[in-house]
């Protein structure tokens, strides 16, 4: 996995059980993926995203956390492209707050999907 991001956890984004919302992180985590997308197509226009599937929230991140977000191209199709992106702490990046995997669809001028021409070998060279 890419590193991508880092986020501080504040106080102004705590929830009553003294944690950081999960809406935050759902945002912080659907925002890196498509940073994600984007260094991996080379362009951030003609990309939306379609889904986020399998959102787990493993452990609660406290006041003063800091994350680092990072991201993998987990899956390629015709013209998708699906980025797995996780939470972790960068002080001790044993410690993993959240997964989740976030699918996006490239389009023409249009709006229609579209082929990308993006291979799992093509990104890996």
């Amino acid at each position: 996995m890419k590193t991508i991001n880092h986020r501080y956890v504040r106080m102004e984004q705590m929830n009553h059980h003294d944690s950081l919302y999960s809406g935050v992180l759902t945002d912080w985590m659907s925002e890196a993926a498509f940073f994600g997308v984007a260094r991996t197509l080379g362009r951030r226009d003609h990309v939306v995203m379609c889904a986020i599937q399998d959102f787990r929230f493993v452990a609660p991140a406290e006041l003063g956390t800091i994350l680092t977000l990072r991201y993998e191209l987990a899956k390629v199709g015709r013209t998708s492209l699906t980025i797995a992106v996780e939470a972790r702490d960068m002080l001790n990046p044993d410690i993993l707050y959240s997964t989740c995997q976030v699918v996006f669809v490239n389009t023409d001028e249009n709006g229609k999907s579209a082929p990308h021409g993006i291979t799992m070998a093509s990104v890996q060279e």
